[in-house]
């Protein structure tokens, strides 16, 4: 009876085990954010990505019907407002893409891009988020979002 008992405490180890492995959460890109003042009223926010080997993130100008782009999201407040739009400095590839089955912009191992803000009232809080999906060759991550949040002094 006893040998069962730890044959069975065995077995429930291993399987919980391999489920923990498997629903481990995959965050195969890393950010890194940065504000730049260009004058008393406008400042730039730059966002680094750094993407691990064998995934890519998806550019800012994808094809309707594509994968879901990259882009920097302002929460509103009365302190600034942002001025056109998400850039990349990091220019993206246009390739065809077998999981999505058209030619899409993404990038591989980094990108870099970034929004002009127009500073309203000092001081400013300055405050939004990356959304970004990516993929691999075998598979899709669900679109993520990173926060970021800045202070602009008097």
């Amino acid at each position: 009876m006893e040998m069962k008992k730890n044959i069975l405490f065995f077995i429930l180890i291993f399987i919980g085990g391999t489920t923990v492995v498997k629903s481990q959460i995959q965050q195969p890109v890393k950010w890194k954010f940065e504000i730049k003042e260009i004058n008393r009223y406008e400042v730039k926010i730059i966002a680094h990505a750094t993407i691990e080997e064998s995934w890519k993130m998806y550019g800012i100008s994808v094809p309707k019907d594509g994968p879901f782009p990259t882009n920097l999201v302002f929460e509103s407040n009365d302190t600034f407002r942002p001025v056109k739009k998400t850039i990349e400095v990091t220019p993206s590839v246009i390739k065809h893409d077998d999981v999505f089955d058209m030619e899409v912009p993404y990038f591989k191992k980094k990108a870099t891009i970034s929004h002009n803000v127009r500073i309203l009232k000092r001081p400013a809080t300055i405050k939004g988020y990356v959304e970004f999906m990516t993929c691999n060759d075998e598979s899709c991550l669900p679109p993520d979002e990173v926060e970021f949040s800045f202070e602009v002094k008097e």
